[in-house]
């Protein structure tokens, strides 16, 4: 896969009014599709357009949204839109210009959802920004906070109900007796004839935040699908910067006609199953088919001024020794578990509930531990970035609060204790007393898994393929400790659900013997579980402390550090050294406005430190404003990747937005443990992309970007480098300083083996898994581990790469050669209103020459030669000239891996780049120096002359000819094209396809390859047409679409 670069928007759809503040970017891809010509009269203030609150980029996305809401589905429903656009382009603003656009021409209602009841006060103040002051905001759950109920239907008559997700399944009081959902009165205040705004805010948040369990998430997503289809003539924008890049989570977005009646998909389902034939590229293709149809924007801020880093950070002897005591126990806990197992004899059911509580738990910790090991590194960073007159930003995802809540006493107001919670330490525990299969467990893993077979039978399934919603972890609560006898006599608490092994038990145990033989297997079970306890109880001396609580606490305390989360409380040490655990709320700041109270002094410069979890980022701007006080240049230090970059961008974003004073510096900090070194990899891959530079000499010297196939062979290499040292593969690479037998047994300890655990499909999901269960080994065994990854990793690319058919899902045509569209033929629906607006479909033939021109290397590789660097000339010659190649050095992901050995990319005039890298020794074998060799002499008439004159003779002298000096048509050996520039042709159908996908796809009979072609400065991805199917495409594509 290439890199994706970013261009500047193209301009050509704008209004003409005020630029955005900042530079606005768009998708490489994206930029080389039209929007649909825009028609639509805008009706906003001359004020609010003139005055240049609302910027070209805003006005265009309020525009081509209310354009679409003048379109109906083919089910009669109103088309919606999506706005896509990172953080810092003012989606706030948008969403504030289309409720007004529609208040002024009489909708005088609307709806606006978010992740966050504080971003009300955001709602707000966009609205007020704009001039639309007229228009009140009203919160759906005002209700909550009153001792008196309140009818928020009857009192309000138009203005924005502005709510949460969670509120549509809360119920609301109407009145001291009446209760009703806040989706109930959500329909009840639209009626049926509603035609207002309804804005869908950080969507994407909504399927990553924990409303109390799954089927809390599924009631979510249901009500979300029955308030759009009771109000179908709705006028519904969907708000998500990263639903493109998981398409599984636009399964709620049915306004977009991208499935249902008249459409080649019939449900989401469907739908996903055609759209993930296309690999990597899935979102990529959505994404450009819902642009030129009028459906969707996405545009960035430019990153070209913000900097980063990876700061590597050394675990400390200490560190490492209590890491490795964990790993130590957790393999313990891990055969523990297993016994415990077998002694209770349970079945596939239960067993399954119990490992996968297990595992999730297994992950918590060691990613806790991975945490807390950098923890002292970013107080010393952020200590000395204060000092020289910055202010930090500390980025985390996860505040471990729900465990600290467990070790306070619910009995006083403020609650003292003896230390700081140890989040590590109280997952282990908490793993422990609620799923270790003893007599006090067995009511819990009961009650689990009839609401597991409850789910399956009742319907689930039709729920996935309704909403294809993804699978949420549960969210499961503790059970009153029962005695096994009691659970054994309740009928409703066992029955078959205990899912045991054995036929012969059931509800009631008629069989004495055994009876008494179950309940010595349950004594022995607890004695096991009370040992394990107790070694827990050992360890939690040495385990970390709380993360966010240890990083509040050594910079300085409340007074220097605010605190932006999702936590209702925490832990503090007082003056007089004694430790307690407060609320987060103020005497006179309640806790649902504490996050914004505590953004306020960080922004004007009372607190320096600002510590954010991405549950408390969304909507949030810490930028070094021009309008505000503290304008000290913003260092983001990120303690906590998210497996997903487009998360990771969105959570940066707060800090990096429009009217900034400077750019902020994302510092990442990353350890020598499984995991990390990817997900920094992948970040920065994306942000160099978006224009950021990269400051870390020992990476860079020598490298503009790294290649994302780095990452994706990075990927390859983890899976099988787990089935090298499970024997079910042979070893690519010898591996003589590492003990494999150790690393063997030690994978087999973190269940990677393991026949109760089932890992996703996806190769992507499948090495997360893989990385977080390494977690689980010693940290010298996870160095040897990786190191290894890299050696595999280096010596498979080069290898592959040979066959670059071979080598990649998706072929990439032009990249270093001069490429010719010689036709195109274009198609657009029928029937426009049926099928949305317009699709439109592109059959292009393309001639791609083999070799690279003098203009051409010019341009892309004669820059600045490190040592060895330069032309080098054939040492034997032929018609008197001899041949000439440029050859650059390869940066890598690790140059460790090569082991001294540099390899060099060799570029030939007859055929562009080299697949095969080199070594400098295998090169001079047959290559040498010009005489008199200096790096200037790349640009000398001389090397022009020769190279031109190679350039033009292997179009048609093969090399077999150009070394034999045999170019008679009789000595010339029949057919043979070896170095000759090739000019091959390729045919690819491009746009909507997979509209016709199921179509073509019969065509082919299977077999179909994705191709990506690099044409005059753009790039076409589409499906390969074989000569032999041209004329049945083309004739499919007559008789249903209008060629245009």
């Amino acid at each position: 896969m290439i890199k994706q670069e970013f261009k500047k928007e193209n301009s050509k759809k704008k209004i003409i009014v005020k630029d955005h503040p900042s530079t606005v970017n768009e998708n490489y891809s994206l930029s080389n599709v039209a929007l649909p010509d825009a028609w639509y009269n805008l009706e906003l203030p001359e004020k609010t357009v003139n005055s240049g609150v609302l910027s070209a980029p805003q006005l265009e996305a309020i525009v081509y949204s209310c354009q679409s809401h003048e379109t109906k589905l083919a089910d009669g429903s109103r088309a919606g839109f999506l706005i896509g656009d990172g953080a810092g382009v003012g989606k706030g603003r948008m969403a504030a210009g289309i409720i007004l656009g529609n208040f002024l021409l009489g909708r005088k209602k609307a709806i606006w959802f978010s992740v966050s009841t504080d971003l009300k006060y955001d709602a707000e103040r966009d609205l007020r920004d704009i001039g639309a002051d007229q228009i009140t905001v009203h919160a759906l759950n005002q209700s909550k906070n009153s001792s008196a109920p309140k009818d928020v239907i009857g009192s309000i008559k138009e203005g924005v109900i502005f709510s949460t997700y969670s509120d549509l399944i809360a119920e609301l009081s109407v009145t001291s007796r009446r209760k009703l959902s806040g989706l109930e009165q959500l329909l009840k205040w639209c009626g049926q004839d509603f035609d207002g705004v309804i804005i869908f805010d950080e969507f994407h948040h909504m399927n990553n935040i924990n409303y109390g369990g799954s089927s809390n998430m599924r009631k979510i997503e249901l009500a979300l699908l029955e308030l759009q289809n009771k109000v179908p003539n709705s006028r519904i924008v969907y708000i998500s910067t990263t639903v493109i890049s998981e398409l599984l989570n636009m399964a709620s977005m049915i306004r977009l006609g991208l499935w249902g009646q008249d459409t080649p998909c019939k449900d989401f389902g469907e739908f996903m199953e055609t759209v993930k034939k296309f690999g990597e590229i899935a979102g990529n293709m959505v994404a450009t088919d819902m642009k030129q149809r009028g459906l969707y924007v996405n545009r960035q801020l430019s990153f070209n001024d913000v900097t980063f880093q990876i700061n590597e950070v050394v675990l400390l002897p200490k560190c490492i020794m209590t890491y490795n005591s964990s790993v130590k126990l957790w393999v313990e806990l891990y055969q523990s578990f297993t016994e415990a197992v077998k002694l209770a004899d349970l079945g596939p059911n239960t067993q399954k509930i119990l490992w996968t509580n297990f595992w999730s738990a297994h992950r918590k910790f060691f990613r806790s531990l991975c945490i807390s090991a950098k923890v002292t590194h970013a107080i010393k960073l952020a200590s000395e970035a204060v000092k020289r007159g910055d202010c930090v930003v500390i980025g985390l995802q996860s505040t471990g609060e729900a465990y600290t809540i467990k070790k306070i006493p619910k009995d006083r107001r403020y609650k003292r204790i003896s230390n700081f919670v140890s989040t590590s330490k109280v997952i282990m525990q908490s793993l422990v007393e609620k799923y270790f299969p003893a007599s006090d467990s067995l009511q819990l893993l009961a009650d689990e898994a009839r609401n597991e077979k409850e789910e399956t039978v009742g319907g689930k399934r039709k729920c996935l393929k309704q909403t294809a919603a993804t699978p949420k972890k549960k969210k499961t609560e503790l059970t009153n400790d029962d005695s096994y006898c009691e659970i054994i006599d309740s009928r409703d608490a066992c029955g078959p659900l205990f899912d045991h092994n054995s036929n012969s038990i059931d509800i009631k145990l008629e069989d004495e013997e055994l009876v008494e033989d179950r309940k010595a297997n349950f004594e022995k079970a607890s004695l096991i579980k009370q040992q394990l306890l107790e070694k827990i109880e050992e360890l939690g001396a040495i385990l970390p402390p709380n993360w966010f609580d240890q990083l509040i606490d050594e910079l300085g305390g409340l007074d220097n550090v605010a605190e932006i989360s999702s936590r209702k409380g925490r832990v503090v040490q007082k003056n007089n050294g004694l430790i307690e655990y407060e609320s987060r709320s103020e005497t006179d700041v309640p806790l649902e406005l504490i996050n914004i109270r505590e953004r306020e002094r960080f922004m004007n410069g009372e607190k320096n430190i600002a510590i954010v979890s991405a549950a408390a980022s969304s909507g949030i701007s810490l930028q070094a404003d021009r309008r505000v006080k503290n304008q000290r240049h913003r260092v983001y230090i990120s303690l906590e990747l998210p497996n997903s970059a487009e998360f990771a961008l969105q959570q940066f974003g707060c800090t990096h937005r429009s009217n900034q004073v400077r750019a902020p510096e994302y510092i990442f900090l990353v350890s020598e443990l499984a995991g990390d070194r990817r997900s920094a990899l992948i970040l920065a891959n994306r942000l160099q992309c978006l224009g950021a530079t990269y400051t870390n000499e020992r990476f860079t010297k020598g490298s503009n970007k790294w290649n994302l196939d780095e990452i994706n062979e990075y990927d390859r290499t983890v899976l099988d480098t787990i089935n090298i040292f499970m024997e079910r593969k042979s070893p690519v690479v010898p591996v003589p300083n590492y003990n494999n037998l150790e690393i063997t047994s030690a994978l087999v300890e973190v269940g990677l083996t393991s026949s109760n655990v089932q890992f996703p499909t996806k190769v992507e999901a499948r090495v997360t898994e893989i990385l977080n269960r390494i977690l689980g080994t010693p940290v010298e065994l996870q160095a040897q581990l990786l190191q290894y990854f890299i050696d595999v990793q280096s010596t498979i690319s080069y290898r592959t790469k040979i066959d670059h058919h071979n080598y990649i899902k998706i072929l990439d045509l032009g990249i270093n050669k001069c490429v010719y569209r010689t036709k195109l033929l274009r198609f657009t629906s029928k029937n426009p209103i049926a099928s949305m607006l317009p699709a439109k479909i592109e059959l292009h033939e393309f001639e791609v020459d083999g070799g690279m021109s003098w203009k051409t290397l010019e341009e892309k590789w004669l820059s600045k030669f490190e040592e060895h660097e330069g032309f080098y000339l054939s040492k034997e010659a032929s018609y008197g000239k001899k041949d000439i190649i440029l050859i650059r050095r390869t940066q890598t992901v690790d140059d460790r891996a090569f082991h001294g050995n540099i390899k060099y990319t060799v570029i030939r005039p007859s055929i562009g780049v080299q697949a095969l890298l080199e070594t400098l020794d295998q090169i001079k074998i047959n290559y040498t120096r010009p005489k008199n060799w200096f790096p200037k002499m790349a640009n000398s008439k001389d090397m022009k002359l020769l190279w031109d004159f190679h350039y033009n003779a292997s179009t048609n002298v093969c090399i077999h000819a150009y070394w034999k000096k045999c170019i008679s048509k009789k000595n010339h050996p029949q057919g043979c094209k070896e170095g000759l520039r090739l000019c091959a042709k390729y045919k690819l159908l491009s746009g909507c396809i997979h509209l016709v996908w199921k179509t073509i796809e019969s065509f082919f009979g299977g077999n179909m390859k994705i191709v990506r072609v690099h044409v005059e400065s753009t790039s076409i991805v589409g499906v390969l047409i074989p000569d032999k199917c041209e004329t049945e495409i083309i004739n499919f594509m007559k008789q249903h679409y209008i060629q245009i």
